[in-house]
């Protein structure tokens, strides 16, 4: 089989590992852009920033629970709802999300483990699809390939994913690897019929732009800028340690034996006998407004404009103090960013989901049919629960909205199964008080004596 397009060591792996030394904080990382650079050369101060973006993001995408269902179709919801919880998928998603936000992508698998429908996800480094000539997206081959060394000897161990009349096989095969290339195949290769009519992969990106297969990370435009602020800070931080101990002059006889003084200062002697002047710091002229002005009126402004760092979502604005409306309106940017990036996570869940119903049933571990579910991703932004409550009020009395659909808006953690179960609490509630109020006899006084 010709893996030619398996190619490791690329610019594109370059960069993802750029990004994850930047997300774990590595001072490596840093080290080596300050060096492109030419950047001073005294320690560095490592803000970790690009941490706190991609978690920020993962935060407000997926910290509570995906809602899936299937409308009309009462096994095919039962069994979505054993597919999320089997899987862990929530956990997943949030832990996924912070490799799309630093990588621009991820990519979920679809397979059978002991005739168990699974889902799993792997970092882009190790996928390698092969393009159409004439169809930047339009994907001919794919293949999974993972490195590792065994006996001091290096091999890859690989999955294809082609078409094959209508259905997917993967076809699993190791070999030996050098200097990042493919070489003889160890062993035979395996081939497997999935039964699946679409891949078992799914590549999901944060963002794409044009024709582009590959998605986006959200450091692309923030590099420049994490490494500015590391600079100035460093900088900073430098000129201050270099002037902690001040240098004074003095006659010689306020000195220690060694011609200095304890502090740490250097010591000049001066001749008091001769008229010089009274002993004293040797002082230095300097402003830091200008520095800490720099890091906030730029750095952390032009952060906030191509960034999902909305100042308000972390208190530091006064007004965003108001209400939940307030809040709102300043994080406006990140709510776009975060519903735009779902847009791509709700269509790659859609497909995810329905291929573990399909293998689930292929499997024989169900007799239903799978359908093609709906989804729905709440963005996770700190709300003014009273505001919402009146909304909410406002919306069910005056018929414009069902009272199931507000309570999901009122829970955003809670599943399609929560939702209807929280509805027919309700219900009861309401039935058993009517029926209070029927046995109620209308001719006795209700108060009073």
């Amino acid at each position: 089989m010709d893996l030619s397009h398996v190619k490791f060591g690329t610019d594109r792996h370059i960069t993802y590992k750029d990004y994850e030394n930047m997300f774990s904080n590595n001072e490596d990382a840093w080290l080596k852009l300050r060096k492109l650079n030419n950047i001073g050369t005294h320690p560095l101060l490592a803000i970790a920033l690009p941490r706190e973006v991609a978690i920020l993001y993962s935060d407000m995408a997926f910290s509570t629970p995906i809602n899936a269902f299937a409308k009309d179709n009462e096994e095919a919801d039962k069994a979505l709802d054993d597919i999320i919880e089997n899987n862990s998928l929530d956990m997943m998603l949030s832990e996924a999300s912070l490799s799309t936000a630093y990588k621009g992508g991820v990519v979920f698998k679809n397979y059978l483990d002991e005739g168990v429908s699974k889902i799993s996800y792997v970092e882009p480094d190790f996928y390698f699809p092969k393009f159409s000539k004439f169809d930047k997206r339009k994907i001919e081959l794919e293949t999974l390939a993972f490195p590792f060394v065994e006996n001091k000897r290096e091999y890859v161990f690989t999955e294809t994913y082609e078409k094959r009349n209508g259905e997917y096989w993967v076809t699993t095969a190791t070999y030996l690897f050098k200097s990042n290339k493919i070489e003889k195949l160890v062993g035979e290769s395996t081939s497997i019929n999935t039964k699946l009519t679409e891949s078992p992969l799914t590549y999901v990106p944060l963002i794409r732009n044009g024709s582009n297969f590959w998605g986006d990370s959200m450091y692309k435009a923030l590099t420049p800028l994490f490494d500015s602020l590391n600079h100035r800070v460093t900088q900073i931080a430098d000129i201050l340690d270099r002037h902690s101990d001040p240098n004074m002059y003095a006659d010689p006889s306020f000195f220690e034996d060694d011609g200095n003084f304890e502090s740490g200062g250097k010591a000049y002697p001066v001749d008091h006998g001769k008229g010089e002047k009274p002993p004293g710091y040797i002082t230095w002229e300097w402003s830091a407004d200008a520095n800490f002005k720099f890091i906030e009126d730029i750095i952390f402004k032009a952060l906030s404009y191509v960034s999902p760092l909305a100042p308000a979502l972390y208190g530091l604005d006064n007004t965003s103090q108001a209400s939940g409306r307030a809040l709102l309106l300043k994080s406006w940017r990140t709510q776009c960013m975060v519903t735009r990036s779902h847009t791509y996570w709700r269509e790659a869940l859609k497909k995810i989901l329905y291929k573990a119903q399909q293998l689930q049933v292929i499997a024989g571990n169900g007799k239903y049919t799978p359908a093609i579910p709906n989804v729905e991703l709440k963005l996770n932004i700190p709300t003014d629960f009273y505001e919402m409550a009146q909304s909410e009020q406002l919306k069910v009395t005056s018929k414009t909205s069902s009272i199931k659909s507000s309570i999901s808006r009122l829970n955003p953690h809670y599943t399609s199964k929560q939702v209807e179960e929280e509805f027919l609490e309700i219900i009861n509630e309401q039935n058993e008080i009517n029926n209070l109020t029927f046995m109620t006899d209308p001719t006795q006084p209700t108060g009073g004596t």
